[in-house]
């Protein structure tokens, strides 16, 4: 299923290939449809948050 999406990603990308849309944003179109980029992205952020829990927290409690 996700060879399928990411084909129709490619299409989406070939017919919007305009100047208002950035290339950053028609090279990620195609990325999210990739089973191991999104994996990878998760695994970073989960990295991240983890290690600013480490270093400070309360960082990330809600604030009134």
């Amino acid at each position: 299923m996700i060879s399928e999406l990411g084909k129709a990603a490619e299409t989406l990308v070939v017919e919007r290939n305009d100047d208002m849309i950035s290339s950053r944003l028609l090279e990620l179109r195609v990325k999210i449809h990739d089973e191991n980029y999104v994996n990878n992205a998760i695994q970073r952020i989960a990295q991240v948050i983890s290690r600013k829990l480490v270093e400070d927290p309360n960082e990330f409690l809600f604030r009134e």
